[in-house]
Parts: C-alpha cells; sequence; structure tokens
C-alpha cells in the first residue's frame, strides 16, 4: 500500500519516527530511530503491516532491507516486532549470509530470535535471499533502480537496460518507463 515515505523527519519516539509528507506525520516503526535525523528530508521504504488488532507501518533505509523484513515475516512465528529486532541487530548482508549458510549460532545471537525461530526461518528461507546493492549518487537513478527491481528483474538486466538510456537527470518514473521498454522487448529494441 505505502512503498515508501518522502518527507521531513519530524520526531523520534523510542522505537519509532514520525515523516512529515507535505503535513501530515506519519508514523513508522524503525530498528533505530538514531538513524534518521531529525529536520533531514529522506526517503524512508515502509512496509504496511496489518493483522486483526492492529496495523502500522515499518520503516526501512535501504530497498534490501524491506525485502527481507518481508521475507522474514513470512516465516511462520516470525513476527514484525522480531523481524525489525534481528534487522536492527545485523546488516541485512550478514543477516542474509547466515541464513544461507545456515549459521544456527549467528541467528540465535541476534535480539528476539531463538532456537525454533532461527531454525525455521534457515528452513523457509535458505538459497531463497540474494542482496544486491545498487547506488549510484543520482537519488531518482537509485530510486529507478530499486523500483525496477521490485519487478523481479536481475541486476544485469537492470544495468544493460539504463545503459542504453543516454539522458541522466531524469525523474525515476521516467528512468522505470524507458528502462522497461528494453527490459520487455530486448532484441526487438536497438
Amino acid at each position: 500500500m505505502y512503498f515508501y515515505l518522502k518527507g521531513e523527519i519530524a520526531l523520534h519516539q523510542k522505537n519509532s519516527i514520525v515523516i512529515d509528507v507535505n503535513g501530515v506525520g506519519y508514523q513508522v516503526m524503525v530498528s533505530h530511530p538514531e538513524d534518521y535525523p531529525i529536520g533531514e528530508r529522506m526517503l524512508v521504504y515502509t512496509f504496511f503491516f496489518v493483522r486483526e488488532d492492529d496495523q502500522f507501518l515499518v520503516g526501512f533505509k535501504t530497498f534490501e532491507e524491506k525485502m527481507l523484513f518481508a521475507k522474514l515475516i513470512s516465516v511462520k512465528g516470525v513476527g514484525p516486532k522480531t523481524a525489525i529486532a534481528a534487522l536492527g541487530s545485523s546488516s541485512p548482508e550478514k543477516l542474509a549470509e547466515a541464513i544461507n549458510n545456515s549459521n544456527l549460532l549467528y541467528l540465535t545471537s541476534l535480539n528476539g530470535v531463538g532456537n525454533k525461530a532461527a531454525s525455521q526461518i534457515i528452513l523457509d528461507l535458505r538459497g531463497k535471499i540474494t542482496l544486491y546493492e545498487t547506488k549510484t549518487g543520482d537519488e531518482e537513478l537509485d530510486d529507478a533502480l530499486e523500483g525496477l527491481k521490485s519487478f523481479g528483474f536481475s541486476k544485469k538486466e537492470i544495468t544493460d537496460a539504463l545503459s542504453k538510456i543516454p539522458e541522466r537527470g531524469l525523474k525515476a518514473s521516467d528512468y522505470i518507463s524507458r528502462a522497461l521498454v528494453f527490459l520487455s522487448h530486448p532484441r526487438e529494441v536497438k
């Protein structure tokens, strides 16, 4: 529902931040509120979590962290608070490596993850997590890269398509629409 929020960080609370987006304050649960400086304008990737008795936004600094969170909460017995605690105790890269290498000792050392949860995470997710960094320094291009990854294209497909776009300084939506032309008909478009 909410893919990301872009606005000014207005407030820190114990386990959350408030992002002011055009005069509307969104409370977003995060693992490290101190990573979001008050007064700074930021893009925060979000995941809208809903269950019978509760609903809330969870925020992430990177798209990889958001996708790893989604995979973690898909595991039986792992809820959003456990997933946030685990992500807050590790980097997405180290967490993915531990899962893919069946490192039970590392996973149980993370906040909120016991033996049963760690075993289930490995069972359900081993070999299914691949993370890759795609930061270019151009915020719009980075947003386009993240958006194209969410469509399921590989890193190579995305970088090949974007390299065929000679212009720079475009909006993320323009990068995405032009790249999709190449990605949908890779052999036909020259």
